[in-house]
C-alpha cells in the first residue's frame, strides 16, 4: 500500500517521522514523505521519495518572523505558516492519492490530511508528538505562569480547557479551515483541536503512557507508543573539535535552544551571564552561529551540529529549550535536564520532566520572558542540578526503562499498519 506521511514543523516533527516512514518502508509499503524543502536532503538520505511541501526559503523566512517564539502569540504565527501552506499539502497529497490504496499519516498540523479523509472518505493516521496537543480537561495542559489545574473539580476544568479551545485556539483556526472545506463542499466545524482534528480512524500518541497517562477524554480510538529517537547517519561522528574538547577536560554542559530557534540572541546572553565565573565547561550547539558572541572563553565551544545520540552521553547536563525530540534524546541517553522554554508545547514538557524527576526549570520573575533572569534564577537552577545525586539516579532509571521496551518507531509502524 502507499502511504503518504505529512509532517508539518521543525526537526521536531520531521526527525520522529523520518524513523517511523523508514520502518514502513521495512515493511513493503510504499512511503511517500511529505515536507518543507528544507528537510529534503535528510529525507533523500533515509531512502524515502521526498514531496517538497514549499521552498526552503519559506521555512527559513517563518523562523524569523515577530512572535513565533511569544508564548502568548506563538500559535497564531505558526498558524500563519499552516493557512498559507494548506492549499499547496492539499494539492500535493490529493494528486498522490491511489484510490483503495492509500493510506495517510499525519502530525498534529496536517490538516489537509483530515480535509482529505473528510472528503475522500480514505483512512488516515494522526500522530501526535506531544501530549500537549490532546485537549484534556481530566488533565489540561500547563502553560507559561501557570501549572496545569488538576487538583480543581472536573467541571471547571472542562470550562477551563473550554475557553482555551474556543477563545486561544477556534479563534485563530477555525474560520480558516472552515473556508478550505467549503471550497471542497464540505460543512463546517468547530472545535477543531479538541475534537475535529484527531483522525476517527486512528491517533497515535508518540510518547509513553509513564509520560503522559492516557485520559477519559483523550479520542477513543488512541493508543500510547513511546517517543521515536531520531538516530545519527551511518556516516555521522562528533565533530574531531568537539572530540577533543570533551577529551580535554571534565564532562560539559551541553547548550541548545532547538533548531528552529532562529531568535536567541537573548538566550545565549543569559546562558553566557550564567556560565560566567563557574568552572563548568559548555558546548552551544546551533545552527544560528551569528547569535553567539564571536569570542567565547576557553571554557566553551561552539558547533553548529552534532548528533545528539552521540554527545548527550557524554554531558554533564543539558540545557535546552524542552521540545519533545530533545527531551527524549536526554532521557534516554540518562543525562539530567534543565529545561528553559520560550512556547507551544515546551512549558508543558517541562513540566512533565520536573514529575518524572529528571530535569528541572529556573525560577524567573516572569515565564512569558524567559530569559529575562535578574535574580541568576538559571545559575541557581543548573548548580542544583549538578549536584543532585537523586535527579541523577532517577535519569538511570528512566533511560533503563526507555531501553528496555519495544523500538517506539517499530511499535508506531506496526499500529499504523493495522489500517493498511
Amino acid at each position: 500500500m502507499k502511504i503518504i506521511v505529512t509532517a508539518i514543523g521543525s526537526d521536531g516533527d520531521i526527525n520522529p517521522m523520518i524513523e517511523v516512514s523508514k520502518k514502513l518502508l521495512e515493511r513493503g509499503h510504499e512511503v511517500e514523505f511529505c515536507a518543507n524543502g528544507y528537510f529534503g536532503q535528510k529525507v533523500k538520505n533515509a531512502g524515502l521519495t521526498f514531496l517538497e511541501l514549499g521552498g526552503e526559503h519559506l521555512y527559513l523566512e517563518g523562523l524569523k518572523r515577530p512572535g513565533v517564539w511569544d508564548p502568548r502569540k506563538g500559535f497564531q504565527v505558526v498558524w500563519q505558516f499552516v493557512r498559507e501552506s494548506l492549499e499547496l499539502n492539499y494539492q500535493i497529497v490529493k494528486e498522490r492519492i491511489i484510490p483503495g490504496n492509500t493510506l495517510l499519516v499525519g502530525t498534529t498540523l496536517a490538516m489537509a490530511n483530515r480535509v482529505l479523509q473528510d472528503e475522500l472518505k480514505i483512512k488516515a493516521s494522526t500522530v501526535h508528538l506531544s501530549p500537549c496537543c490532546i485537549i484534556s480537561a481530566h488533565e489540561p495542559m500547563t502553560g507559561p505562569g501557570y501549572p496545569s489545574p488538576t487538583s480543581l473539580p472536573l467541571w471547571m476544568k472542562n470550562a477551563y480547557v473550554g475557553l482555551i479551545d474556543k477563545l486561544a485556539l477556534d479563534r485563530v483556526c477555525r474560520d480558516d479551515i472552515n473556508q478550505f472545506r467549503a471550497k471542497h463542499n464540505l460543512p463546517p466545524v468547530k472545535s477543531i483541536f479538541r475534537k475535529w482534528l484527531a483522525s476517527p480512524n486512528q491517533v497515535i500518541c508518540a510518547f509513553p503512557d509513564w509520560y503522559a497517562e492516557p485520559q477519559p477524554d483523550w479520542p477513543p480510538n488512541s493508543v500510547c507508543t513511546g517517543i521515536p529517537i531520531f538516530h545519527k547517519q551511518e556516516h555521522e561522528d562528533l565533530s574531531a573539535e568537539v572530540k577533543e574538547f570533551l577529551q580535554s577536560g571534565a564532562p560539559p554542559v551541553v547548550v541548545t535552544p532547538g533548531s528552529a530557534m532562529a531568535q536567541s540572541e537573548k538566550y545565549f546572553k543569559t546562558i553566557l551571564k550564567c556560565l560566567s565565573g563557574s568552572n563548568y565547561r559548555a558546548i552551544f550547539v546551533t545552527k544560528h552561529k551569528n547569535h553567539v558572541l564571536e569570542k567565547l572563553p576557553p571554557n566553551i565551544i561552539l558547533s553548529n551540529y552534532e548528533p545528539f545520540d552521540l554527545l548527550f552521553p557524554k554531558a554533564q547536563v543539558v540545557i535546552h529549550h524542552g521540545g519533545i525530540g530533545t527531551s527524549a534524546q536526554c532521557m534516554n541517553a540518562g543525562v539530567p535536564q534543565m529545561i528553559t522554554p520560550f512556547a507551544h508545547d515546551q512549558f508543558d514538557n517541562a513540566a512533565r520532566l520536573e514529575k518524572l524527576g529528571v530535569g528541572k526549570k529556573p525560577r524567573v520573575p516572569n515565564e512569558f520572558r524567559f530569559t529575562h533572569d535578574p535574580n541568576g534564577g538559571w545559575r541557581k537552577c543548573l548548580d542544583s542540578i549538578a549536584h543532585d545525586k537523586q535527579m541523577r539516579l532517577r535519569c538511570q532509571v528512566i533511560q533503563r526503562k526507555i531501553h528496555s521496551e519495544p523500538e517506539p518507531a517499530s511499535v508506531i509502524a506496526n499500529e499504523i499498519c493495522k489500517l493498511t
